[in-house]
């Protein structure tokens, strides 16, 4: 689920992209009219806090728009029922909203184990009124905000996510933070990495094949395999050298880290085939690594609260369909939209 978390942009993104009406606009929003449910009422819950349909609802809107600008990008025609990794893309769409509700949830559970809130001292409204100015007055800022389906008090909700974000992580830099504990079990990750770059058509990825064949053979036969390696690694396509993970983050694809992660240090991989193509790894002692930065270490922390946090769907989440809420959706905003 790792994106490059950042909280605090996402709530800024908020700002930039816009998610709502007015305090007194009328229910349902235009999200609540695409899934046709309550958008107050519980749609899962998350270690035990409870989420309403209207933050669900918004990550999927959010989602929806981001993969179709994509397709559009590229030149295709979007279909949701199209197969992908864990099902069809409209299934994606679900799962990747469900990841960044998630995400959000734990923030807030976080704060409360933790004992942060927010004060006026945090400014909430003074940034509402910040970004107001700069979309050009508050009418016309809301205008905007509107075709996402939130009001004022829903948006600002989603702000303060990301305002206790930085409260959160500010308690993690201090000395003795009560959050140290969390990192007993977050251990990184030194690989070097030998790549050999493969295209999309059959013929490419045999030749790419074939040449990490012999790359492997040329390992095998050193008598100086970390020397090997090294000159190896330089002649493959991957420039970057040495490079420091966190399990999870999305540094290496998930088969790539499994192989890493059970490497004694010193040890090699067989050919691993992925995506980019094929790849060899030797796992190297911490000291050869860079330190992981504190901001990315406390990312991965949350993220891994997010993911292994207890979420309960209802049946109206079960029910949702990506397809038909982001035709819905399309449908309603252009109706809404002037002409």
């Amino acid at each position: 689920m790792k994106k490059g978390i950042a909280l605090c942009c996402a709530a800024c993104l908020l700002c930039l992209c816009g998610c709502g009406g007015e305090r007194d606009a009328p229910r349902p929003s235009l999200l609540g009219q695409a899934a046709g449910v309550d958008e107050e009422a519980v749609l899962l819950t998350v270690d035990g806090r409870e989420v309403p349909a209207w933050r669900y609802l918004y990550w999927l809107a959010f989602t929806c728009d981001q993969v179709r600008a994509r397709y559009e990008n590229a030149g295709l025609t979007l279909d949701w029922n199209i197969p992908v990794t864990g099902g069809t893309l409209g299934d994606y769409a679900k799962d990747q909203a469900l990841a960044d509700t998630a995400l959000y949830a734990a923030v807030e559970n976080w704060a409360e184990t933790f004992g942060i809130a927010l004060t006026e001292e945090d400014g909430l409204s003074a940034r509402w009124e910040e970004q107001a100015e700069a979309h050009g007055g508050e009418e016309t800022y809301l205008a905007e905000l509107a075709g996402l389906g939130l009001n004022r008090e829903r948006a600002e909700a989603l702000e303060a996510v990301g305002l206790l974000y930085g409260k959160l992580f500010r308690l993690y830099e201090e000395a003795d933070s009560p959050l140290a504990a969390l990192e007993e079990d977050l251990e990184a990750l030194v690989v070097d990495r030998i790549l050999i770059a493969a295209g999309s058509g059959e013929e490419d990825r045999e030749a790419a094949r074939q040449r990490a064949a012999e790359f492997f053979a040329r390992l095998n036969g050193a008598e100086d395999q970390a020397g090997a390696f090294a000159a190896l690694a330089a002649e493959g396509d991957d420039s970057a050298g040495p490079r420091t993970f966190l399990p999870g983050d999305g540094t290496l694809a998930p088969a790539l880290e499994e192989a890493a992660a059970a490497l004694e240090e010193g040890q090699c991989t067989g050919i691993l085939e992925s995506e980019e193509g094929f790849s060899i790894l030797r796992r190297l002692p911490p000291e050869a690594g860079t330190p992981v930065p504190a901001g990315d270490r406390f990312d991965q922390l949350l993220q891994q609260a997010a993911e292994e946090s207890l979420i309960q769907t209802t049946a109206d989440y079960n029910r949702l369909d990506a397809a038909s809420f982001d035709q819905a959706l399309r449908t309603l905003r252009t109706e809404k939209t002037p002409r």
